[in-house]
Order: structure tokens, then sequence, then C-alpha cells
């Protein structure tokens, strides 16, 4: 393993994790099976909407082996590079589309159990995935966008009970990448994924991490009831806690949030029935009043338009809600019809009305 020089600030963290570092040498082989893709009918799993999500149409063809498609369970989408588009399913297949969801290819085709993925925004051939294999929350990382079956193993978390929720990459430095684990625990590696330190430890079951892309340092982490907020690059984090509403069953819980990608100061967090925006990192918090909330079903896939802030979508339960106005106002379109259970989505870089559903 190489020896990394580490700021004074995390070597009791690294002290701490030094039984959980992973030297990596020796790559290991993802299984690869046609088990669960034997449907000769493509349902679609992914959907595309150009008129701002009011119509949508399947975009599932798979390139290659037709026993393959994408009517799955699609867990996440993502950008690589240029107009590189990622679908990752939780039965372990990760696709490419490079012409808009026209068509995919296969990057990958496993049964491990997916959690999360990541892709380097300068280079769609360098990929990380998070899995559970043997019960053990796994790491698995490639250099050149491999379509065979072998996948260095980045990491190996040395208990069970925790999964990777979030894998980021540094926009303006790829060798540092970060992890985030379910327990909380926050990993960092500064040379790719070779190596891996503790960054933080935020003590709660978290949900998700976002970096900012024009200013990297600026780091936010979601638990389920806490917001935390790093700008110097994940050594230390001020929380503070959103004023959700206090539900009889469901209690206040955060079921997601998004951050907006031209002013990472502005958050939104979504809970059962409510909406909540801060614009200072935390410090104040306001109610977005959302259309007929659903009091039983959490507001989920919050998604803010990088190439205009005003426009912003979320779904509840097989419900899109879309508002040009920064949410002064909202329409809906109810895909109950068609698509059922949409698991995230994904807003086109320059057009605000154009965006991609993930659906299981």
């Amino acid at each position: 393993m190489k020896v990394l020089i580490i700021p004074l600030t995390i070597l009791v963290g690294i002290l701490i994790v030094a039984g959980i570092i992973l030297n990596n040498s020796s790559p290991i082989s993802i299984p690869s099976s046609n088990k669960n893709n034997s449907q000769a009918k493509v349902t679609g799993a992914v959907w595309k909407s150009i008129d701002g999500g009011r119509t949508f149409d399947p975009i599932s063809k798979v390139n290659g082996d037709n026993k393959i498609n994408l009517s799955r369970n699609v867990i996440d989408l993502k950008y690589g590079a240029g107009n590189d588009i990622f679908a990752f399913t939780n039965t372990g297949g990760l696709f490419k589309s490079s012409n808009w969801g026209e068509s995919w290819d296969t990057v990958f085709n496993s049964p491990v159990t997916g959690n999360t993925f990541a892709v380097n925004p300068n280079n769609s051939n360098d990929i990380y995935i998070g899995a559970i294999t043997s019960k053990r929350a796994r790491l698995y990382r490639t250099t050149n966008g491999s379509k065979d079956a072998s996948w260095p193993e980045a990491y190996t978390e040395p208990k069970s009970g925790t999964a990777f929720v979030s894998i980021r990459v540094n926009p303006k430095n790829d060798n540092i990448v970060y992890g985030l684990l379910s327990s909380g625990v926050l990993l960092k590696s500064y040379n790719k994924g070779l190596d891996w330190v503790l960054a933080y430890n935020f003590k709660d079951t978290t949900l998700g991490l976002s970096l900012d892309q024009n200013n990297p340092d600026i780091i936010s982490a979601i638990g389920l009831t806490q917001l935390f907020v790093s700008q110097d690059g994940g050594f230390t984090f001020e929380a503070s806690t959103p004023k959700l509403r206090e539900r009889a069953v469901t209690g206040s819980q955060i079921t997601s949030f998004a951050i907006n990608p031209s002013d990472s100061k502005e958050i939104y967090i979504g809970s059962t029935g409510e909406l909540i925006r801060t614009r200072d990192f935390g410090k104040t918090w306001e109610n977005i009043r959302i259309l007929t909330p659903n009091l039983v079903l959490p507001v989920n896939n919050i998604s803010v338009s990088s190439s205009n802030s005003n426009v912003i979508y979320y779904t509840v339960g097989s419900v899109l809600y879309t508002s040009s106005n920064r949410g002064e106002s909202w329409n809906t379109s109810d895909l109950s019809s068609t698509i059922k259970n949409i698991s995230t989505l994904l807003i086109d870089k320059e057009k605000s009305d154009i965006l991609y559903l993930g659906t299981n």
C-alpha cells in the first residue's frame, strides 16, 4: 500500500480505521449472470420526457444481447463525461448511453446487490460501484469502462449491517473520492480509491452526499434528522436540524434532499408531506407550499435544474410535481397508468424540460 501524506487533523481518524483500510493489490471478478434478464419483452424502466414531464416514452433498448434489457429495478441515473448517461440497477447491472437514452451499452451485468455508483465527471471510463457482496459493503472500481467481469475491489467494510449510500468524485481533482456509508462513516481517498482514510463520522444514519461542482471543498451530507455542511473538504462539518413537522406515525425524518447546482447554500429537504428549503446552509429554513401534500407518502427525488434553478421537480409515489418559479406554484403529472414506483430523476444538463426517470 502506498504511504499517503495526510493532514494532521485526520491522523486520529486514520488510527481509528487502521483496521479497515484496504490493500487492494489483487483484483476480483464480479460474477456475471443472465439469471434475471430473460424477459422477452422490454417494458421499460427508464423513461424520457421532452415536455417538462407531461408525457414520457420508455427508452430501454440495450445494444447487443437481446436477453439483457433495462426492464429491471433502476435505482439511479447519473451523468458521466460529455453526453454520457448511466443507469444503475440493484440487480447488478450498469448501462451507458451516449445518445440521450436512444440506446444503451452494457458496462457490466452481474447478480451483486448494487447500492450506488459514481462516474468521474471528466472521464466516463472511471467508474466506482458500491455493492453488497457476502453481506459486506464493498466498493469496486474500473478505469477502462470495463465490459468484462474483472473489477478491482477498492474497499471492503469489515462488518455487516451497513451499505454505501453515496460515492462522489471531486470534479476538480479526480484523485479525491468520497464514499459515504449508511452508518454515518465518511471515507476519503486521495489516490483514486487505492487507499482510504476516515474523513468523518457523523454518528448517525446517513442518506446521501453532495459536492459543490464549482468548489468541491463544500460538501453537504444528509442524515435522517440533520444536515451536515463542510467548507474545508470534509475535515470539519457544521450540523443543523431542519424544521420539519412532527408526524404521528412517521415522525419528522428526512426522506430526500437536493442541492441547487448554481448555489450550494440553497438546499431542499423532503419529508412525509413536506418540502422545506434553506438558502444559508441550514441557518434558517422556510416551508415551500407544495401541491396537495400526501400525508402518508414521502417526498422523493427532489431535483433542481442546473440550467435554470427556477425549475424544480419532485415525486410522491408515481406522481411528478413540477415548478418553473422556484416552488411558488406547481404542475402535476399523474404517471400511475404507465409508470410505477419512480426511483430516481435526472434533468438534462442544458434543457430543464427534458428529464429522465428510473423506475422499479
